[in-house]
């Protein structure tokens, strides 16, 4: 698996570096964000069908999967140049979380995106 660092213009949220909402910044250009706001309903979709609570988030660019004592949040993001889910996987307390999470697919292919949600909701911190 590849990870990234993202670049300086990051914002913080929770404490943690995360790279640019889509939408936030002044040069997101409008193509990007009909696009965004399609990967974000369909992944929601997607994600229901598979029986995991789903619920989009058009101002972060993100959607909370999972029941709302484990929420697994799904950030869209820009990644190689194109759009890509990030997450954080679950990880033990004393194990500092990646900055920016790891890029787990690209927008386009919901399906993996899917696959790896249900597996990071479906394992406990022991299992890591």
């Amino acid at each position: 698996m590849t990870m990234e660092i993202p670049a300086k213009d990051t914002q913080s949220q929770g404490g943690h570096s995360l790279p640019p909402v889509l939408g936030s910044l002044p040069h997101t250009p409008p193509e990007q964000m009909e696009p965004a706001c399609a990967a974000l309903r369909g992944l929601a979709a997607a994600l229901r069908s598979h029986g995991v609570e789903a619920q989009e988030d058009g101002v972060r660019g993100l959607v909370a999967a999972g029941p709302p004592t484990r929420v697994q949040n799904a950030l869209l993001r820009p990644h190689r140049g194109h759009l890509w889910w990030w997450i954080r996987w679950p990880l033990p307390e004393d194990v500092p979380p990646m900055p920016s999470g790891v890029p787990i697919s690209p927008a386009t292919r919901t399906s993996d995106a899917v696959r790896r949600i249900v597996d990071a909701l479906s394992r406990s911190v022991e299992d890591i």
